[in-house]
């Protein structure tokens, strides 16, 4: 997708990166993947606008399910059960595109945006 701007284009960019470096297991800890797929994630449809390595393996990160759920999610490798993975789809407020004060270059929007705009070519 092109965008008019260079920063609204920077994050569809940096979107797209770190999703098909995850989709295509280059730069996410195998066990941090195997996490997120216990809660459900399907890595292959699943969109990933950020991953912080919070500690040596400790993460935080957010993302957009295959169902178009947003996901905020914080895990300590070393004890998984006691991870946190919270939907917030409900609180998006301006993250959301559809908020009339919703700004693209923010990653979650973009997120958003770049999810819808696979489901449409998928279509």
């Amino acid at each position: 997708m092109q965008f008019h701007k260079a920063s609204e284009q920077n994050a569809w960019d940096a979107v797209a990166s770190v999703t098909h470096a995850i989709r295509r297991n280059e730069n996410a800890h195998p066990d941090l993947l195997r996490w997120l797929q216990a809660q459900g994630v399907d890595i292959n449809q699943a969109v990933f606008p950020c991953v912080g390595l919070f500690d040596s393996d400790v993460f935080s990160g957010t993302l957009v399910s295959q169902d178009r759920r947003v996901y905020e999610y914080f895990v300590d490798l070393s004890e998984p059960e006691s991870g946190d993975f919270e939907d917030v789809t409900d609180e998006l407020g301006p993250k959301d595109p559809a908020h009339p004060d919703s700004d693209v270059r923010d990653l979650i929007t973009m997120a958003l945006i770049f999810f819808d705009n696979q489901r449409g070519q998928a279509a």
